[in-house]
């Protein structure tokens, strides 16, 4: 059966059935005055619906499932929450179902109220195979404003959840943005590939910490290298110093026991610019020279003087060596375009939008989107994909956009949630 309950949500949502002499399934007269409010958390498909069965009205919440059983198969009747289900909408009736008190569900039936065209535009939307995007032969059928609009919610939608991810970081952080910016930005100075190993030295390694070293590099370098299990040998002289100053570092501030290891870090299939030892090099070069960074990113507007804070340069000797005892074949430069570009999507961005929700300024969000609207699109598989169709990408607000849009509704095939896939469906022209 090709049915979900996706769609059968849509349609509910919509009244896209047959409204004419709508009864349940034991026969008792139906009105709909409300079909209520999705509901994106756990419990029941819709609250705040409002029935009439019967001419008794009816307010609270409605199920969807594809058969009236799936009721029992999810267990509701188990759970008090689904006591305030005044209405099960399935699209096949194939057995009662009861709720905890024994009460038998009202329950409506839909699959012979949905016309046949609606099934197969459905079917020829959604069912494709592979990870194609499944709107990719129907595009032109869509609205000028309706792809545009659509990247620019799926962006806002990235924006959003990724704040969330900043406002769980912020209540970790007793409310410190400076902190939570700088576990934030650390994070992502692992480009994905290290970037949970530099969120725990973040952890183990505080910016208050850091702040006390005096702006020294060396000093950072010796602290964040040793916290991160880089210090254990002594290859060479420069390992050795730094060895020597984080025993004397890690004795003053008594840090504790819970480090961790080099093998933990990812060095396969990386270009000896992006290795975890020359990144953490360029961190401590960063925190040295920009302490207050969260200050300077939420009071300027200049994007060139964001990236000027950025373009910072690593010690000499991670200048000709990628790692400890192992000299670099040609010199290696401080954060290049590309990664700073990285870090103004992936952290100064989002940092933005999640101090403006904290703050209730929606300025900050519009700063947001204009500095994605000042860098250079992403080119990565995603993007390349939406290119092959022909779609314009102007910046990085357009692939941010294109990015969630396909992680999200495209590979999920969530092509109701879509305004392109809604418009496509209706056969809107």
């Amino acid at each position: 059966m090709f049915i979900n309950e996706s769609f059968i949500s849509f349609i509910w949502q919509f009244s896209y059935f047959d409204l004419a002499d709508l009864t349940l399934v034991n026969g008792q007269k139906l009105e709909i005055l409300s079909p209520g409010h999705a509901n994106i958390h756990s419990g029941p498909d819709f609250n705040d619906a409002k029935i009439r069965i019967d001419g008794l009205t009816w307010i609270g919440a409605v199920e969807i499932h594809v058969q009236s059983s799936y009721w029992d198969f999810h267990h509701h009747q188990q759970n008090n929450d689904y006591n305030k289900v005044i209405l099960h909408v399935v699209w096949k009736y194939d057995r009662p179902v009861l709720r905890s008190d024994g009460s038998e569900l009202p329950t409506l039936e839909l699959h012979f109220r949905v016309s046949e065209n609606l099934i197969h535009r459905y079917r020829n939307l959604v069912y494709v195979p592979g990870e194609k995007i499944a709107c990719s032969t129907q595009l032109d059928r869509i609205k000028e404003v309706t792809l545009p609009g659509m990247i620019q919610k799926a962006l806002i939608r990235r924006l959003e959840r990724k704040s969330h991810e900043i406002d769980r970081l912020l209540n970790e952080c007793s409310n410190d943005w400076d902190q939570t910016a700088y576990r934030w930005v650390v994070r992502n100075f692992g480009f994905k590939v290290n970037q949970d190993n530099m969120y725990l030295l973040s952890r183990i390694v505080p910016l208050k910490l850091l702040l006390r070293l005096g702006n020294d590099p060396v000093k950072m370098e010796a602290m964040l290298f040793g916290v991160a299990g880089f210090l254990e040998e002594e290859k060479d002289d420069y390992q050795r110093k730094l060895k020597d100053e984080y025993t004397f570092l890690r004795h003053k501030y008594q840090l504790e026991c819970n480090f961790l290891k080099r093998y933990q870090w990812k060095f396969l299939r990386l270009h000896p610019q992006n290795f975890p030892t020359v990144r953490i090099a360029q961190l401590a070069a960063f925190i040295a020279r920009l302490n207050n960074f969260f200050s300077l990113i939420i009071q300027t507007k200049d994007t060139g003087r964001i990236y000027r804070d950025f373009q910072v340069s690593q010690s000499a000797y991670w200048q000709t060596h990628y790692d400890f005892g192992a000299p670099a074949k040609k010199k290696l430069t401080g954060l290049g375009k590309f990664s700073i570009d990285n870090l103004m999507i992936n952290s100064i961005a989002p940092l933005l939008v999640a101090y403006g929700r904290f703050t209730d300024n929606i300025t900050y969000v519009d700063q947001a989107v204009a500095l994605l609207e000042k860098i250079r699109y992403e080119n990565n598989w995603i993007i390349r994909k939406w290119k092959m169709l022909g779609i314009e990408i102007r910046n990085a607000s357009d692939s941010q956009g294109l990015i969630e849009l396909y992680n999200h509704y495209c590979y999920k095939k969530k092509c109701l949630n879509c305004n392109i896939g809604t418009e496509i469906l209706l056969n809107i022209n």
